[in-house]
């Protein structure tokens, strides 16, 4: 028999989800939910087949990259993002059913896992995708990437979307960039994450307003590498 939580358990778990849905398996349901948060910082993936956000602003996501790249790199850490957003995707949900947008989405994931398939493909937020290109994806980022990837994901995603007859459905239509980001001097990879996420999400909406055809390149120094003292 599965046993019960306890009572301050359950009474915990109200007081952090106070906006909890009336439910008789409210705890339970809710220990489910911490389960899976924390599996998703350990970098299991989430329903659409990438890594949950939490894996790289919570997890050791970036832990590998950090020790193969900063080793007698003396100009500073860097990784390349590819940054992805479906455009209007609500209207796909509200025109076919979420079922048919969580299809949308996991199509979107394979296509770009197929297009880069050393990468680490990140979901970014609810709708938005980063294509992670550090040391293991063995590929540097370039605006070339970028050209052939919006016919790909369209032809991907109008797979998986039902025919709308005579009522117009939703068009496939992206937002997509490219970003390069130099760390110099990171004290430790731990940081690195919420950084990479933030700099993803500032792109997007550098894309997004400007819809420019060229690679952003960001540069952030940290000062984590201690002087050496004079004896």
């Amino acid at each position: 028999m599965p046993h019960e939580i306890s009572d301050r358990s359950a009474k915990a778990l109200r007081a952090l989800f106070p906006n909890t849905p009336g439910r008789a398996d409210a705890e339970t349901w809710l220990v489910d939910q911490l389960v899976d948060a924390e599996l998703h910082r350990r970098g299991t993936r989430d329903p659409s087949g990438a890594f949950h956000a939490l894996a790289l602003n919570q997890g050791s996501l970036l832990k590998e990259e950090f020790d193969l790249s900063t080793h007698g790199h003396h100009d500073g850490w860097t990784l390349g993002a590819l940054v992805v957003d479906p455009l209007e995707f609500m209207v796909c949900s509200m025109k076919h059913g979420f079922a048919v947008g969580d299809e949308v989405v996991r199509a979107l994931v394979k296509q770009l896992e197929r297009s880069f398939p050393k990468a680490k493909v990140v979901r970014t937020h609810t709708d938005g995708f980063a294509v992670l290109l550090g040391p293991t994806a063995e590929q540097r980022v370039s605006w070339d990437l970028v050209a052939p990837l919006g016919a790909q994901l369209v032809e991907a995603v109008s797979a998986v979307l039902p025919k709308s007859g005579d009522e117009p459905g939703w068009t496939p239509r992206f937002t997509l960039g490219a970003l390069e980001l130099t760390v110099v001097d990171p004290p430790n990879w731990q940081l690195l994450g919420p950084l990479v996420w933030a700099e993803c999400e500032r792109a997007h909406l550098v894309f997004r307003r400007t819809q420019t055809r060229e690679v952003l390149r960001r540069r952030v120094e940290l000062h984590g590498r201690l002087p050496a003292f004079d004896e």
